[in-house]
Formats: structure tokens, C-alpha cells, sequence
């Protein structure tokens, strides 16, 4: 299977006025298969959100190529979808028109546009919120909100930066069960930022690890936990202990890399 996303020897440095250039990611080499989920892990600061970027088109490599089906990434990719760690919503546009947004931004005709918006708005459980507007909606309903911005024009990637960090702990597993299931009926190639190694492990398909800064990939890993999962019993198969163990023996490295760092700067 030939992979969707490439990185290749991807440098991003950042100019700093009166200080060297800051070195956000370092020869990242990385390659991503079609219909897979994908996780980044890694210290604060590792670049994982600038890979991101990097991906979507919204910033270039220092250094470096980066493809997608085979094409050099030179631009915004309009093929892809971004969701936030934060939600961008429109806050004077109801539920309705935030959805909408994106099928409109692509000249879809407006009968089009409102179907496909209601179709999503019932799959992601905000029915009856359609003319509700975001402050009237709690934490968990606006990222209902923000997937269903997304998906709803069917992208064949969607990146997602830390989607749930700012949720409570009952809503956010809800939210990863949300987001499985319409993964595995739609089979989108997925690439999730998070800080929670037990949240990757239950999502993924592979965990990549990340260096401290400047961030390199230290090492991938596969999960052959079966599917369909439930992110919440997943972690209680006895296999899931022994891939987080094997994990985080890598991952925490790092942790101690950067916080040492963090104390001396």
C-alpha cells in the first residue's frame, strides 16, 4: 500500500529577533497509509502541532518535502480537514450555519448544503440544536459541532490537534467513541495530536513517539488491539498494559529530556 502522506528529511526552523533560529522539528522521515489512524505523542513543545501544519499546507518546511497522493505539498490543502485543539466556530452563526460553512466555501447549491449539514448535525446528536448558537452550547456539544463542520464535507484526511484535551474526563471518552465510530464507517486517514498516550493507544492504528525539541520521530508503533473498540473497556484487555508499558519506557525519556530543559531555560 503506497502511503497517503509523506515527510522527508522535513526541517522547520522559526526566526526569533536577536536569538539563534528556534528549531521546531529536525529530518523528520514519515510516511502515512490511506484509512489509517494515526497518533503523535511527544513532550510539549516536540513540534507535533507544527507537523501539522506543516501537513495541512498552512506553513512550509525549512527544509525538507512533504507530498500528499504523490504531490508536493506548495499550499493550503483544501483536501483536508483540520479540527483545533481549540473549536472555530463562528459565535454569531447558529449550529446550522457553522456547518454549513464548508460545503458553501465549495459552491455546493444551498438544497445540497442544508441536507448534508442536517444529516451530520442528527449523526453527531445535535438534534434540535440547529438553531442554537455556540455560548448556548456546552464544551462537548461545540466539538460535535467542529466534527461535524469537518466531516461534513468529506474529506479523505482530517488532522486533528488535541480535539479533546480541554473536555472532562466522561465527556472526552464519549467523544473518542463518537469519533471511532464514524471513523470505522467512513475509513478517513487520521492524523491525532494528543498528549494522552492512553488516549492514543485506544484510538490508533500507530503511535509515533516524538523527540524532545528540536523533534525527530524516535520511534512508531503498531496497535494490533482488535476492532471495533471501545475506548473505555479497550484499556482494561490485557494486551493494552503491555503496549502502554512498552510506550511509554520510550516516551518517557522525553518527558525527562524536557522538563530538565524547561527548568534550566
Amino acid at each position: 500500500m503506497q502511503p497517503i502522506i509523506t515527510l522527508r528529511n522535513v526541517t522547520k526552523q522559526f526566526e526569533r529577533n536577536a536569538l539563534p533560529p528556534f528549531v521546531a522539528l529536525q529530518n523528520i522521515t514519515l510516511d502515512i497509509l490511506p484509512e489509517k489512524f494515526v497518533s503523535i505523542v511527544g513532550p510539549s513543545g516536540c513540534g507535533k502541532s507544527t507537523t501539522l501544519s506543516l501537513v495541512s499546507g498552512l506553513a512550509q518546511p525549512t527544509t525538507g518535502e512533504i507530498s500528499v497522493n504523490g504531490k508536493a505539498v506548495s499550499d493550503v490543502q483544501r483536501n483536508m480537514g483540520f479540527i483545533f485543539q481549540r473549536d472555530a466556530l463562528l459565535p454569531w452563526k447558529t449550529v446550522l450555519q457553522n456547518v454549513e460553512l464548508g460545503l458553501r466555501f465549495r459552491g455546493r447549491n444551498s438544497r445540497e448544503t442544508r441536507e448534508a449539514s442536517e444529516r451530520w448535525i442528527k449523526r453527531v446528536g445535535l438534534s434540535g440544536f440547529e438553531r442554537s448558537y455556540p455560548y448556548q452550547l456546552s464544551g462537548g456539544m461545540r466539538k460535535r459541532v467542529a466534527l461535524a463542520q469537518t466531516l461534513v464535507y468529506d474529506p479523505p484526511i482530517i488532522l486533528m490537534d488535541e480535539p479533546f484535551s480541554a473536555l472532562d474526563v466522561q465527556t472526552r471518552n464519549l467523544m473518542e467513541n463518537d469519533l471511532l465510530d464514524i471513523w470505522q464507517q467512513n475509513r478517513k486517514t487520521v492524523i491525532f495530536i494528543t498528549h494522552d498516550l492512553e488516549e492514543a493507544i485506544s484510538l490508533s492504528d500507530e503511535v509515533i513517539v516524538m523527540t524532545t525539541a528540536p523533534g525527530r520521530v524516535k520511534s512508531c508503533y503498531p496497535i494490533d488491539l482488535p476492532r471495533p473498540r471501545n475506548v473505555t473497556e479497550v484499556r482494561f484487555d490485557p494486551h493494552f498494559g503491555a503496549i502502554y508499558e512498552k510506550i511509554w519506557n520510550d516516551l518517557r525519556d522525553e518527558v525527562v529530556i524536557s522538563y530538565q530543559k524547561s527548568l534550566h531555560a
